[in-house]
């Protein structure tokens, strides 16, 4: 390289640094979650199990937290994310909170 242009390129990487930090801090930290698929239809406080609605198809599916004091920090209508293979779960609440699938999804009731 040129002696005069290592001091523009090093220039233009650390602007690009600066400029790129703050939007790289700003992203909410669920962003390399799944994206949200279902909301939370009840929370029972004194099992720890939340269950879910697939907003697509109907179909609903029980979890619990992994840390079961978090039951806290989330609500009914909160939307959720899950993995079927892997059986996680995220909760898109305030803070992200992670759950551990502990029954397959079910297919809603037939309507009468």
């Amino acid at each position: 390289m040129k002696k005069s242009t290592m001091p523009t390129w090093v220039f233009v990487l650390g602007m690009a640094l600066i400029i790129e930090a703050p939007i790289a801090v700003s992203l909410p930290p669920d962003v390399s979650a799944g994206s949200p698929c279902c909301s939370i239809t009840t929370i029972d406080m004194k099992t720890g199990i939340v269950m879910a609605k697939n907003t697509a198809t109907g179909e609903t599916f029980e979890f619990r937290l992994v840390n079961a004091a978090q039951i806290r920090n989330i609500k009914i209508g909160d939307q959720v994310s899950t993995d079927l293979q892997t059986r996680e779960v995220t909760v898109h609440s305030f803070q992200p909170v992670d759950g551990t699938l502990i029954v397959t999804p079910r297919s809603p009731p037939p309507m009468k």
